[in-house]
């Protein structure tokens, strides 16, 4: 009389003899492999394929009949429990099928415990035949990253930049890709600032994506190594430990662009004079890039980003870490002012009032130097280092000394070599002693052709 479907078999220690006799025989097989050959191959009576599965997906038991009759199939989990079927063939070497792994069909039970599954082949109170299969919950998941605009590979972005850390996720046991028809599939990652993050499908690029957007006062920046987090309805379970060169966020660098207007004329000055009058304008603003963060680009301002700038004039070598003109007896530089710089109001242009004073004279190929250093209020802050290049005047520009030129900087100068003739009067005497010369030469000449 075959069992129903589910029931569990009071036959537990045959088929644990069974199992036990069936690895017996193989190893003994093995063994004797080397010695002995064998007239025909083996035809096993029951198999399960694919052997090794992940939960939540199936696997088909066939058994082929040794001779006519009825059997039952147990498949014994790894919890314990078992689900069984009855097989009905009508002769030796008949083979039928039947699904384990699905709720509606075939044995009618899911896999849902990692661990082997034992199939038994049972014909009354007998076990005649036995094989196995694995489930295992494992997922594997890797791990890319992207910035915004163009997709490429990056270790890092500024603020004001996208980042897209993007998951690949496949099972262990075939390595197919999971996508977002898994059912119940979850994928979280750790944000740079250990927040928990989700990560989306994204259709075209067949992978997880999560979406990292550091604005102007982001404030996690710094060195992260994500971490990634992946489940499924079946109670699969993948991991993700980033263990590479952590990926950088760093503070954006303003850009600045600077210049140097006379007062009196309103004009651009590339040179300066002593005593000259000079407004210092300096535009600050955000940097842009194919794909900036939402509300990113625009200007320095006060009232928003609370910017700082501040200017400063002198020659020489400048020290871009510490702000300083001068570094040491090897890189000699000099301060000539410190100018206050306030916001006006618009487009992040920042002025400040520079009165040139008695300035004095530069070394030989070097130029005066206006540096605008700026940042805002985000933490770290975002900063900004511009500097122009300004050449000497020697004079105020209409000043009636021809000294009052303006030259331009950097000035070019070059040298003229005049040739000049010279005019001397000869003497009468001088030129009577000539003619006389020329006379006696000739005469000697016309002799000379007579004779010949």
């Amino acid at each position: 009389m075959a069992r129903k479907k589910g029931a569990k078999t009071p036959a537990s220690a045959k088929r644990r003899l069974a199992a036990s006799s069936a690895i017996l025989v193989s190893t003994t097989l093995l063994l004797l492999g080397p010695f002995v050959s064998l007239a025909h191959a083996q035809t096993q009576m029951v198999t399960a394929s694919p052997g090794y599965i992940n939960l939540g997906m199936s696997t088909s038991i066939s058994v082929t009949a040794p001779a006519a009759g009825q059997y039952t199939v147990v498949v014994a989990k790894p919890n314990g429990a078992s689900a069984s079927l009855p097989f009905t063939f009508a002769s030796a070497g008949q083979t039928q099928n039947a699904t384990f792994g699905n709720a509606t069909s075939g044995f009618g039970s899911a896999v849902s415990s990692v661990g082997t599954y034992n199939v038994f082949v049972e014909q009354g109170s007998q076990v005649v035949g036995t094989t196995s299969f694995y489930a295992t919950d494992k997922l594997v998941v890797t791990m890319d990253m992207v910035n915004g605009g163009d997709c490429t590979y990056v270790g890092g972005v500024t603020r004001g930049e996208k980042m897209f850390p993007r998951f690949s996720v496949s099972y262990a046991s075939n390595g197919q890709p999971l996508s977002n028809d898994t059912a119940g599939i979850s994928v979280s990652f750790t944000a740079p600032n250990s927040a928990v993050a989700t990560a989306a499908w994204d259709s075209g690029a067949h992978l997880f994506v999560g979406r990292v957007l550091p604005n102007w006062n982001y404030t996690s920046v710094g060195a992260w190594s994500p971490t990634a987090n992946v489940t499924t309805a079946a109670g699969n379970v993948g991991t993700f430990v980033y263990s590479g060169s952590p990926f950088q966020i760093t503070p954006a660098q303003l850009s600045t662009a600077i210049q140097l207007v006379d007062a009196k004329t309103g004009q651009v000055v590339t040179s300066v004079y002593s005593g000259e009058n000079l407004t210092i304008k300096a535009t600050i603003t955000y940097p842009t890039n194919a794909e900036p963060v939402t509300g990113f680009v625009g200007p320095l301002d006060t009232a928003t980003r609370g910017g700082v700038v501040s200017a400063q004039v002198g020659y020489g070598y400048y020290n871009d870490s510490a702000l300083t003109f001068g570094g040491g007896a090897k890189s000699p530089g000099t301060l000539i002012a410190t100018i206050p710089m306030a916001y006006t109001g618009a487009n992040g242009t920042w002025a400040g009032s520079y009165v040139a004073g008695t300035l004095p004279t530069l070394p030989a190929g070097e130029l005066f130097q206006v540096v605008i250093a700026s940042h805002d209020s985000a933490s770290p802050p975002n900063t900004g280092l511009g500097s122009l290049s300004v050449g000497p005047s020697l004079g105020a520009p209409g000043a009636s000394s021809s000294s009052s030129t303006t030259t331009s900087a950097p000035s070019t100068s070059t040298l003229t070599t005049t040739v000049s003739q010279v005019t001397q009067t000869v003497p009468t005497v001088a030129y009577a002693g000539m003619v006389i010369l020329l006379a006696l030469g000739l005469i000697i000449g016309l002799v000379l052709r007579m004779r010949r």
